[in-house]
């Protein structure tokens, strides 16, 4: 009698050798439909596992795998919608393109896990031990690149759908860190779910305008150097705005860029522009140089944007390192 073997096909391009599943063109593994809801599916896949078997694509949904163990084991695109993962051991396993959705993984172990391309929505994930998975490229969920990628192709409506899902997923994964006390990690995903957040704004809108400027400046508080590099950036662009318009020092003479002058001299005019732009942005007000024409109105923008910056720095630094 011909055995008929499943049609699945692995990564590396070879064919699964189980035999079909009734009329199925797929194993009892790889068939979608066959009933994995007995009790002792969990105690066959272990023993799959601790013989080297390649478990890659099996058809796990709704299947009870409570505690069970399946360290470093490769599950890649493997379907656990909707199962019952409490108290799993998946250290270091390979979950990419696995389907989590809705599945319940309470108190397992995904510690160092590749979660790259996972569908992650709906899970569940209590007291999860997640530290140090692998999301792929910028640690971005499966959604957000599914949403820039209608972006690039105009579907404006199903990127805002995916960017929406994204936020969930981090701000679920976010949560478990911080219930756990792990607030220096639930800051990394909380910065995720404010990017995410962000792309649902419309374009050209002030509310998203705001929450690139929050980012740029502080990684929405997780980010404190960035504050330090967008404020020196800010004085250097006003100096160079003062040493075209020009500022008066107060023994009378007038510093302005101009071709008509030496090199030297342009760049004296630069350093002093640089200081006047350092000591107005921190309002110290030495009275040393003074502001001409419509420089005074950028000396007022800069001084107020300032007194702001540093304010915010303050309450980043304290919001990350002093609050936890």
């Amino acid at each position: 009698m011909t055995i008929v073997h499943c049609k699945y096909q692995f990564r590396d391009r070879t064919i699964c050798q189980e035999p079909v599943d009734g009329n199925s063109d797929y194993c009892f593994w790889h068939n979608p439909s066959a009933d994995k809801s007995n009790d002792d599916i969990k105690k066959k896949l272990e023993e799959k596992h601790k013989k080297g078997d390649c478990l890659e694509g099996y058809q796990l949904k709704n299947a009870n795998l409570e505690d069970i163990n399946l360290i470093q084991a490769d599950l890649h695109n493997v379907n656990f919608k909707r199962a019952n993962l409490r108290n799993a051991h998946l250290f270091k396993s390979n979950l990419s393109n696995a389907c989590l959705f809705k599945a319940d993984i309470d108190k397992a172990n995904l510690k160092s896990t590749n979660l790259d391309n996972a569908d992650l929505l709906g899970t569940v994930f209590g007291d999860a031990e997640l530290h140090d998975i692998d999301l792929g490229d910028c640690q971005k969920v499966k959604n957000e690149r599914e949403g820039d990628h209608y972006l690039k192709q105009g579907d404006i409506e199903k990127a805002k759908e995916k960017y929406f899902e994204a936020e969930e997923v981090y701000r679920n994964i976010k949560n478990n860190f911080k219930s756990r006390g792990l607030s220096y990690e639930a800051g990394k995903y909380y910065y995720r779910e404010m990017v995410a957040k962000r792309k649902q704004m419309p374009y050209f809108s002030l509310e998203r305008l705001w929450s690139a400027v929050i980012d740029m400046s502080t990684g929405y508080g997780e980010m404190p150097y960035r504050i330090i590099s967008f404020l020196l950036i800010f004085v250097l662009v006003f100096s160079v705005i003062f040493s075209f318009i020009g500022i008066h020092h107060s023994s009378g003479r007038y510093y302005k860029l101009s071709a008509a002058q030496s090199l030297p001299e342009n760049l004296n005019v630069l350093y002093d522009s640089f200081y006047y732009s350092m000591v107005n942005f921190v309002t110290l007000g030495y009275g040393d140089y003074t502001p001409v024409g419509i420089g005074k109105m950028f000396a007022v923008f800069e001084a107020l944007s300032g007194e702001f910056m540093i304010a915010l720095f303050i309450i980043t630094v304290y919001k990350r390192y002093m609050e936890r």
